[in-house]
């Protein structure tokens, strides 16, 4: 049994003193290190005995650090400290290591968290959510977007069994999900690899859309970025720059991100527009707009036609809606019943709030709340006009 003279003889780096403190505490660390291992390769396989060892090693590294900071006076104290302490560094390993797989960086799950929110717990449609509704600087593109779902659920493991027929060229154990894997010798040849992504890219074309009105087919991620060099050509020979200093900020910036997409090479800078007082206003005005369109472009498009007409948003024709609204006019022009209309507009109403409150909370959480109250008052029956 360790004693305490040895406890302390070792804080003095006495090394047979360490060997009984180690040999003492082994059993535990391991113990831990298996339950550590586990997290990681729940259904077992080769990686269970890797991670095993790997949080082992990391547990014994531990223990020499309650060494240097103990400081109570008996063997059960520090018995009892050794085990918390070695439990939570094995945890938050854990943590690190299916997380930092996954790809995910802190501010991309702080985005995804504010979405699962909006999604009803739904983590594949804050997914979605992540990549239309934060403001622009926080929106994440599909791959960070799918990255913190990875890391929101936790990784799943190649060796899960995923059916209950054999593997392929086995006898004695079941498909896994790394039997389904495919696995490439080498990369495709001539992909392009744009340094702002896919998914900015695609974001640029939406602001030129609306801003200049360059329209650009869908097509897949490869189509798009083999044919990219060609379409940025193309715009810099045709495109129609506005003449309104904000509007006109917008299609430089977005024909910035286009050519940064083409190459990883600095191509130039685009020279700002003189500024006046009224930037700052139209900006801000401008970010609203955008942040109320994205929001209705997450929904449904039966709620997101209703809403659009009940309050005439984006130029569409104005219905109204409660006492003044038209309900035959917008029943007439949306070919829906009154019954659809005023369904589609008390749930779009909701949903619409919950995306919008969700998309404010990543700037300002005093706000976020003031407009959570507002609506939980005025998306009531009491409050329902």
């Amino acid at each position: 049994m360790l004693e305490f003279a040895t406890i302390v003889a070792a804080q003095t780096n006495d090394l047979d003193a360490i060997t009984e403190v180690i040999k003492a505490t082994e059993s535990r660390v391991t113990i831990l290190a298996d339950k550590a291992a586990r997290r990681m390769a729940p259904h077992g396989g080769a990686r269970l005995a890797e991670y095993r060892e790997e949080f082992a090693q990391i547990g014994r590294v531990a223990v020499w650090d309650c060494l240097k900071r103990f400081t109570d006076t008996t063997e059960e104290a520090f018995m009892r400290y050794v085990y918390t302490t070695v439990e939570t560094t094995l945890k938050d390993a854990a943590r690190a290591e299916r997380n930092g797989a996954a790809g995910a960086d802190e501010n991309a799950v702080k985005v995804f968290a504010a979405m699962v929110e909006a999604a009803d717990g739904d983590v594949y449609e804050a997914a979605k959510l992540a990549q239309t509704i934060p403001p622009k600087g926080k929106r994440l593109s599909a791959e960070r977007a799918e990255a913190a779902r990875l890391a929101w659920q936790g990784a799943a493991s190649l060796d899960k069994v995923i059916s209950s027929e054999k593997a392929t060229g086995t006898s004695d154990r079941e498909t896994t999900l790394g039997d389904r894997l495919p696995v490439y010798d080498e990369e495709p040849d001539g992909e392009i690899r744009p340094k702002v992504g896919h998914g900015a890219a695609l974001e640029a074309l939406a602001v030129l859309r609306r801003y200049a009105d360059v329209f650009v087919a869908t097509t897949t991620p490869g189509m798009f970025a083999a044919n990219l060099p060609t379409l940025v050509d193309r715009l810099e020979d045709t495109l129609t720059v506005p003449s309104d200093p904000t509007t006109r900020r917008y299609v430089l910036d977005a024909m910035a991100v286009l050519r940064s997409a083409v190459s990883t090479a600095t191509e130039g800078e685009v020279t700002d527009d003189l500024r006046d007082v009224r930037d700052e206003r139209m900006a801000e005005s401008a970010d609203k707009h955008q942040r109320v369109n994205d929001c209705l472009d997450s929904m449904g498009q039966a709620q997101r036609d209703v809403l659009r007409h009940s309050f005439g948003i984006n130029g569409v024709s104005d219905f109204g809606w409660g006492d003044g609204c038209d309900m035959d006019g917008i029943c007439a022009y949306l070919d829906m019943t009154h019954q659809n209309v005023k369904a589609h507009r008390a749930k779009g109403r909701k949903a619409f709030a919950k995306r919008y409150v969700a998309s404010v909370r990543l700037d300002s959480e005093e706000l976020a709340d003031a407009l959570e109250a507002a609506a939980a008052e005025i998306l009531t029956n009491r409050g329902r006009k």
